[in-house]
């Protein structure tokens, strides 16, 4: 059984996931309401300030990610002479 804290990252990974995917406008609104609602139904024990911290650090380290990856996919991607941003 996950932990909310648990239970939290995997719902607000999946749910920026697919706010990006989707080009869901105004994402930041949804996501704001979302989380929201997911503390209130899921993750009850956490606090605001809790949720506050853990969704901050998930965002600079999907940043980190982001890059890291971008970079791996460069690298693995030369030999083609495609890049990540032809991808797009």
């Amino acid at each position: 059984m996950l932990s909310d804290r648990e239970r939290m990252v995997l719902h607000f990974c999946c749910l920026i996931t697919i706010s990006k995917l989707t080009n869901i406008p105004n994402y930041k609104d949804l996501v704001e309401k979302m989380v929201d609602e997911i503390r209130q139904n899921r993750c009850r024990s956490l606090t605001d300030g809790q949720i506050s911290t853990l969704l901050r650090d998930i965002s600079e380290e999907m940043e980190g990610g982001r890059q890291m990856f971008k970079f791996l996919i460069d690298e693995s991607m030369k030999h083609t002479d495609t890049s990540l941003s032809d991808l797009r």
